[in-house]
């Protein structure tokens, strides 16, 4: 018998994903991560920082904060802003990708970012990422390298409050020398699994990683694809 109406795959293949950089689009590995993990989707990809100018950019920089966040810019450089200076921003995004026919939203940030005002849902990668590694170690030993020096304090503080017992280390996802340097920290860790906390670690990383330092590695970025493929199959 036939049927008028839309299946499941139709209804997804005419759903958006609006996806939040707090710095600056394009993104391109963070769009091509999505797309892999649900490919009739559409992905728009729109960055907090986008519209701003370089003095503008840098007076957010200047100010004090609690909560440093790195964050990338257009031309490969990047800056650390706090996270209350870009939550207006992000949650003016994510209104406009709402009205722009977004069903679901990610903050591309692995942080506890506060609560954004939208009628649509917002997945947030901490807590993704919180309940994968609360599976994967019994113990709650778990391995967490931030992307930056200055948000490793922050950074086991926020996972120690979780529960956690956390050995915390950084590097970035663009540096090749700070990965294999934390790979080699967290060698002799007593954790049972380790996570690139940073949405611009890809399976690279991760395999240079484990090589280092001989555990589990997981990516921040494979979680939180994998929980909007989950959350898109529901739609």
């Amino acid at each position: 018998m036939s049927s008028d109406r839309p299946s499941r795959a139709d209804a997804r293949a005419q759903l958006t994903l609006g996806v939040i950089t707090l710095g600056q689009s394009p993104h391109p590995e963070l769009e091509q991560a999505f797309v892999d993990a649900a490919s009739t989707v559409r992905v728009r990809v729109r960055g907090a920082l986008d519209g701003l100018g370089p003095q503008e950019i840098a007076d957010l920089a200047r100010r004090r904060t609690d909560a440093p966040v790195l964050v990338r810019l257009v031309d490969g450089s990047t800056r650390t802003i706090g996270m209350e200076w870009l939550h207006p921003l992000v949650e003016r995004l994510a209104r406009e990708l709402m009205e722009a026919d977004a069903r679901l939203i990610v903050i591309a940030c692995t942080g506890d970012f506060p609560p954004c005002r939208c009628e649509v849902p917002i997945l947030q990668p901490s807590v993704v990422c919180r309940n994968e590694l609360a599976a994967r170690s019994p113990r709650a030993r778990v391995g967490i390298v931030a992307p930056v020096e200055a948000e490793a304090r922050v950074t086991a503080a926020r996972w120690l409050a979780d529960g956690f017992l956390p050995v915390v280390t950084w590097a970035s996802p663009r540096r090749h020398v700070e990965v294999m340097r934390a790979g080699q920290a967290m060698r002799d860790a007593d954790v049972d699994v380790v996570m690139l906390d940073d949405l611009g670690h890809d399976v690279g990383s991760a395999e240079e990683f484990a090589r280092r330092c001989g555990k589990t590695v997981v990516t921040a970025r494979a979680l939180v694809a994998r929980a909007v493929q989950a959350e898109l199959l529901t739609r």
